[in-house]
């Protein structure tokens, strides 16, 4: 081996004995982490601004879309509150009706047991028989006064062949002069006989209203006339007064 080779030798051999500064040198550069190249960006700001701008636009539809849902929650709960207090007002219609039904049938009750009474009074009243027919034939008014007679046609709605009339008749007094009346309700039976009832009032100056009625059985006249005639100073003032037939028999 030439002198060259074995210099080198040396030198190589001690370069490489620990301990070394060429060796630590040579070991920090092994054992040290290669540093990663620095990545190049792929992209400009130039080139990034539309991105965002697009995302912009899709950002204020976003809050626009939630915005009308926030809108239509509003409307929804205006349209629910609406509801319920229509609702509402149906439930206490129902209420108000079912009372106005409950008094309109007590009403009806009422008028029916009314009814009933005044049918059984009827019924008292028509004497020996039941067979009667119930008609209304109003007659007009009674006489004023003055000892005035009135006769007043049977219509035809009573037949002939009727035996006996239910005359009914009343008299109503309020603000009025003239006294003491006597009125007289009647039909000729036979010749110069006459069956009659008789009703009384008395007129004078006062601040309410007094009455008078009554209804009786009277035999149905061959000459199909009532007769009527008032005893008294005539009326002056508000009065009235009527006479019908309400049944026959």
């Amino acid at each position: 081996m030439s002198g060259i080779s074995r210099a080198g030798v040396v030198i190589l051999t001690a370069a490489l004995t620990p301990g070394c500064t060429l060796y630590q040198t040579l070991m920090e550069k092994i054992t040290q982490p290669a540093t990663p190249p620095q990545a190049t960006p792929a992209t400009t700001q130039s080139a990034l601004e539309p991105k965002l701008d697009a995302m912009s636009v899709r950002l204020g539809r976003m809050e626009q879309a939630l915005a009308e849902v926030r809108e239509q929650g509003r409307q929804r709960q205006r349209s629910e509150t609406q509801t319920r207090q229509a609702l509402s007002d149906l439930r206490q219609g129902v209420w108000n009706t079912q009372v106005a039904v409950t008094d309109v049938q007590k009403q009806m009750r009422q008028v029916t047991t009314q009814q009933a009474a005044l049918k059984v009074q009827l019924e008292r009243t028509v004497t020996g028989s039941s067979d009667f027919w119930a008609v209304d034939v109003p007659l007009g008014e009674l006489p004023n006064g003055g000892g005035q007679r009135e006769t007043r046609r049977i219509p035809t709605l009573v037949p002939d062949k009727a035996r006996e009339i239910l005359v009914y008749a009343q008299i109503a007094t309020g603000y009025v002069k003239g006294g003491t009346h006597r009125f007289r309700i009647s039909v000729r039976v036979e010749g110069e006989r006459e069956a009659a009832f008789y009703l009384y009032a008395f007129g004078q100056p006062q601040p309410g209203w007094s009455y008078n009625s009554d209804n009786v059985w009277l035999p149905m006249p061959k000459n199909r006339e009532l007769i009527l005639q008032t005893e008294g100073e005539p009326f002056f003032g508000d009065w009235s007064s009527e006479v019908r037939i309400i049944a026959y028999r």
